[in-house]
Parts: C-alpha cells; structure tokens; sequence
C-alpha cells in the first residue's frame, strides 16, 4: 500500500468527549450486551462533533440509532438538531424532545436549499446504492449553506463489509470533493476519512490539533483575544479623557465657567471609573 498523500490523526490516541461518554451511558443501559457499538466510533464522533459550528441549524444525515443526534441535542449548542434516515433503526432512541426526525432518503431530502448551517453524514455514503450516490452528494451541499462534514471507510480492506457496496480510494476522494479538506481518522485495519467542504466563504481547513493539547492552545488564543478587547477598551477611555481635558480647558479659557464645571464632573466621573477598572 503506498503512503497516503492525506494529513492523518490517530484516533485512538483522541479523547472521548464527556458529552459522548454520557450518551454512552444511556444506551448501555438500555440495551446492554446488545449494544455494540464501537469504542473507536465514539471517538471519531468525539472528533467530527470538536469541529462543527455552533449556535445555527444542524442536519445529521443517518440517524442509526440516535447516538449522534441526542449528543448533538444534549450538549446545547445549536438553534436546531435535525436527524434523518432511509428506515427508523429498531434501536433509535431519542433523549431530548427538540430532536426533529425524518424517514427520508438522503438521494432526495424534503428541505429547502441552504437549510443547514452545518451538515454531517457519517458512515453513510458508503451503503448508498449506486444509482443515487452521485446525487446523494448533490442533496448534502444543496441542503447546506454552511460547513458539510463526511466521514467514509478509507481503503477498506478486502472483502468489504457485506453492507457495503463501494469502497474508497485515494482518487476517489480528488474526484468526487475536489474543493474538500481531508484529514485520515487513523486506527488498526478499518481507518476513517473525515472529508469537509465551506460554501460561506471560511476557511476550509480540519484543524489537526488533538485533545488535550489542542484545547489548551484554543484556551490560550481565546485569552490573547480578551486581552486585546481589555487593551482596545483602555485606550478608547484613555482617548475620551483626554479630549475632554482639552474641552475643560478651552472652556475654563473663555470663562464660561458654568459649562466649564458640567464638563469638568463629566471628566471626574469618567475618571472613576477607569480607576475601578
């Protein structure tokens, strides 16, 4: 196998979010030794929930049982969750009333064009039956206004899953998300490509910074940011006094002395507060 031409993160070495350890949880409880659900697949939508977009209308696109979905739900960060699937999975549970889910072909969904912020289809496209796999991927950005993230096995070892109908190579990737990033969710035998695609003008990077790490570089760049708020702020005030100055004494110099002590409060006040701050 020669070397991938993709940026590569290995997955086991990622965290499992707490939001997604508690889904878990519920879905333990509930189906117990029935529940097979892999400890890598929670990972890897540790990793895909980390770079999502917050606070707009999202679309899951294959709903499985939930998992996804009701973390999406549970963790608040989004004006709406939406969840779709071909057929309603036996084991599909829903954790939070605002999840809005829909039987529907992703080759055909019943929504407006740009209805999405952000979309995610995971693990779908790879069981899509040929006659609509092309316009399954029309359907994911004609639906989306914003950020479209996939995940697909990458170079699925032979024989495939036998719910598979296609397998992914490296050109398939070029060919087909010819504007994408990519970035190879890296585990023993069955790795994953995580495969995103912008159509509001952002940059289209996967950031590859992992866990713990990562988030202390973000912390780190979110306290530089208020630090220069706190310094454009202080030097705003600083300007304000000193104009105000200048307005005192340019009163004070034509005696108007009643104008010249309004002013002359505004500057006291405006100086005690900068010295509380």
């Amino acid at each position: 196998m020669s070397e991938a031409p993709f940026p590569e993160i290995e997955i086991r070495d990622s965290e499992q979010l707490p939001l997604m350890s508690r889904v878990e949880g519920v879905y333990l409880d509930r189906f117990g030794d029935a529940w097979d659900y892999q400890a890598d697949a929670w990972k890897r939508l540790s990793r895909v929930f980390e770079r999502l977009d917050s606070g707009g209308d999202i679309l899951d696109v294959g709903a499985g049982s939930g998992q996804f979905a009701n973390c999406l739900a549970w963790s608040e960060q989004f004006a709406s969750v939406t969840t779709i699937d071909a057929t309603r999975f036996g084991k599909y549970i829903e954790l939070d009333d605002s999840i809005q889910y829909h039987e529907m072909s992703v080759g055909e969904m019943a929504f407006e064009d740009d209805a999405f912020d952000v979309v995610t289809c995971m693990e779908v496209l790879e069981h899509v039956p040929e006659e609509i796999f092309e316009p399954a991927i029309a359907e994911l950005r004609r639906v989306c206004r914003g950020q479209l993230v996939i995940t697909v096995p990458y170079r699925e070892p032979e024989p495939i899953s036998e719910t598979h109908v296609r397998r992914f190579e490296d050109e398939d990737f070029l060919r087909l998300f010819p504007n994408a990033e990519f970035a190879i969710l890296r585990r023993p035998r069955k790795p994953w490509m995580m495969i995103q695609e912008r159509f509001d003008g952002q940059p289209n990077q996967i950031p590859l910074e992992v866990g713990r790490e990562g988030r202390l570089r973000q912390a780190e760049r979110e306290r530089d940011a208020a630090q220069l708020r706190e310094r454009d702020s202080a030097a705003r005030l600083r300007e304000r006094i000193a104009a105000l100055e200048r307005e005192v004494n340019a009163l004070r110099g034509r005696k108007v002395v009643r104008a010249a002590n309004a002013a002359g409060r505004g500057l006291r006040r405006i100086r005690s507060t900068a010295r509380r701050r």
